[in-house]
């Protein structure tokens, strides 16, 4: 069976957001850390975790960490300047292992199944990450001047997780260092490389926590379903 590393970025300072470290907000009464990790240590595939947390407030994430009395390794490291640098560091934390799921702390939602889809993906091509349509009309502008349309077909809003080959995710996080590229994400790291990465269909639901009207959104949405769950 191949090993399975998992790669939680929670460092994000959560300035739009204005409730400090996103991974740190509480939702329904639990952070979004733990519900993250939660997702991780139920899934069999997984084998170990590394937490690449707020550097600020590493004592807090390390509390939400041992607070689940996690049934498989878990390892709290503090994150860099940026989200690229938190990576490479909870790649090199990670230790060998054959695949990598990275996924935001600050998307909370995400489920079991979509963890599974985008590792099978990544299993069979090497590099896979989830995305959704948008639902608007997609235009290009400068300044406040319209430019123009583009076509909705052919654009895709991209998620977390993210999984690669650790191989391929290494050799890009060196590529992007030495080149000084710096990317959205994991998935534009490794396309640089000239290795193709699958798109598989992302969910609705897993929204990113950047914004107020965000954590109004995400907090209805975990109130009902946990409601509901009752």
């Amino acid at each position: 069976m191949p090993t399975v590393g998992a790669i939680v970025a929670a460092a994000g300072t959560g300035s739009r957001l204005g409730r400090g470290s996103k991974a740190l907000v509480r939702l329904n009464g639990r952070t979004t850390l733990a519900r993250v990790l939660e997702l991780f240590l139920a899934l069999d595939e997984v084998d170990r975790i590394v937490v690449v947390g707020p550097p600020s407030r590493l004592e807090n994430a390390e509390r939400e960490v041992a607070a689940l009395h996690p049934s498989k390794p878990v390892v709290v490291k503090a994150g860099g300047e940026s989200r690229q640098d938190s990576v490479r560091v909870g790649l090199a934390a990670l230790g060998d292992c054959d695949y990598v799921l990275v996924h935001d702390a600050a998307r909370p939602l995400a489920t079991a199944a979509l963890v599974r889809r985008v590792l099978a993906a990544a299993m069979e091509s090497g590099a896979a990450f989830p995305a959704i349509s948008p639902r608007d009309a997609v235009k290009r502008v400068e300044g406040n001047r319209l430019v123009e349309s583009l076509d909705r077909s052919r654009i895709v809003l991209a998620q977390t997780p993210q999984g690669f080959s650790h191989e391929l995710l290494a050799r890009a996080h060196r590529e992007a260092a030495d080149a000084g590229l710096v990317g959205d994400d994991d998935a534009q790291l490794v396309a640089a490389t000239g290795h193709a990465v699958t798109v598989v269909p992302g969910e609705p639901a897993n929204i990113k926590l950047t914004t107020p009207e965000d954590l109004e959104v995400v907090e209805a949405l975990i109130r009902e379903h946990e409601t509901v769950g009752r």
